[in-house]
């Protein structure tokens, strides 16, 4: 694990560069630049598309330590005091809302089409949080349970939450970021005119997505180790799983969403819709 992967020395100060800093830093650009180049194959405005997910980033951020520190606080049994001196963290899900909110607002702004930008954005967005992932175990955060098979990790850097203790460990990062890169490539590789996929601008891609992400998160959460995650019903399903169940059903609330639209705009007597 590489917690810290270089030290500046900057005015006589130090000033650390941390693996899952740079990681994260990477990601949202990869999501930037393959949201960008999606937009400009579909003849959309690329440079307002970096835009819109530029200003989704802070609320993004936001979000994500705001679900952080709600799920200590619930952990801690609602003290301020012990849920505080667990931070500062971030979880995944928590970024969500404040993604949408902030390129919702973003692209009604700035006259970019949401749905489809949503939806052609859809192996940017696998793609930046696999390399978050990554960041995830260069930095020894959301680690695995102890497992001692062929492709186990250990951890020994102190700085690391993974080291303590310092056991063989399931890459339980690795495991999502792969799964990430797969459906990246899946979404991809399908045909943007492809029906059962439906138009982009449909919303139906974006919540497909949502769907195998969440089984994809389910999944792999059975395999870490990490209590601060919060684990709910006497350790049978942590705050994650949760999350991705309520995700999964989004998802499939989306593409239900997404088949009547088409159906009403096959009608013969169906209203012009805005692009």
């Amino acid at each position: 694990m590489l917690p810290i992967l270089y030290e500046l020395h900057l005015f006589g100060a130090v000033r650390p560069i941390g693996g899952y800093g740079l990681m994260v830093s990477l990601g949202v650009l990869a999501t930037g630049f393959l949201s960008a180049r999606a937009a400009r194959h579909a003849g959309e405005d690329w440079g307002a598309v970096i835009a819109c997910i530029g200003y989704a980033t802070i609320p993004s951020f936001l979000g994500a330590g705001a679900l952080f520190y709600l799920v200590e606080l619930a952990r801690s049994g609602f003290d301020w005091s012990e849920a505080l001196s667990h931070g500062p963290g971030l979880v995944f899900y928590g970024a969500v809302p404040g993604a949408v909110l902030g390129t919702y607002y973003a692209a009604r702004w700035l006259r970019v089409p949401w749905w489809k930008m949503v939806d052609l954005s859809v192996p940017a967005i696998a793609v930046g949080h696999a390399l978050g992932r990554v960041g995830c175990l260069l930095g020894g955060c959301c680690f695995g349970a102890e497992w001692h098979g062929p492709w186990s990790v250990t951890a020994t850097d102190p700085i690391s939450p993974m080291a303590h203790p310092s056991v063989p460990r399931h890459p339980v990062q690795l495991y999502e970021a792969l799964g990430l890169v797969a459906i990246a490539l899946a979404f991809a590789a399908t045909p943007l005119d492809a029906k059962w996929m439906g138009a982009p601008g449909s919303g139906r891609r974006i919540a497909i997505y949502a769907i195998v992400y969440g089984a994809l998160r389910f999944v792999v959460e059975g395999f870490r180790g990490d209590g601060v995650r919060g684990v709910f019903f006497g350790g049978l399903l942590s705050t994650s799983q949760l999350v991705s169940i309520g995700v999964i059903a989004l998802g499939v609330i989306g593409v239900l969403r997404a088949r009547r639209l088409e159906e009403a705009a096959l009608r013969p007597d169906a209203a012009p819709t805005a692009g």
